[in-house]
């Protein structure tokens, strides 16, 4: 079962980054089923909040990410991953350029690794995703 939640993950992947008209954050996801996404993540809530912190007070994603890796002497504390995940629970809200950005805690199953998806075991990860409607990480 969960081999074909990858296989349509890959699939849902697939379409997300193929697509010409969409973005870079987007995602499919609901709470009861595995979701594909691509966009920031974290090693631990304090290093998500601490992204989120910066970004509210206009640092780049980059310069965000980069504030965050020196600061946990960490190079990979933080970065742009694609995964396929199974969504926990919002931890922290924060408003960053007129959009409302959560802190969720997120069960990794796989990750996008260049070539193809890498399944695996669950790995606890925290991402920063938009609030609303349409959710992106």
């Amino acid at each position: 079962m969960r081999a074909t939640y990858l296989v349509a993950g890959a699939a849902i992947a697939a379409l997300i980054c193929g697509h010409g008209n969409s973005k870079a954050g987007e995602v499919i996801t609901s709470f009861d089923s595995p979701s594909v996404g691509v966009g920031m993540i974290c090693n631990t809530p304090e290093q998500a909040r601490q992204f989120l912190d910066l970004r509210s007070r206009g640092a780049s994603a980059s310069a965000a990410m980069g504030e965050v890796n020196k600061q946990a002497h960490n190079p990979h504390a933080c970065g742009v991953a694609a995964i396929a995940f199974m969504r926990d629970k919002t931890l922290h809200c924060h408003a960053v350029e007129n959009k409302l950005l959560e802190v969720v805690r997120v069960n990794v199953l796989a990750g996008f690794a260049g070539s193809g998806w890498k399944e695996m075991p669950p790995t606890v990860q925290y991402a920063v995703m938009e609030g609303g409607d349409g959710e992106a990480i």
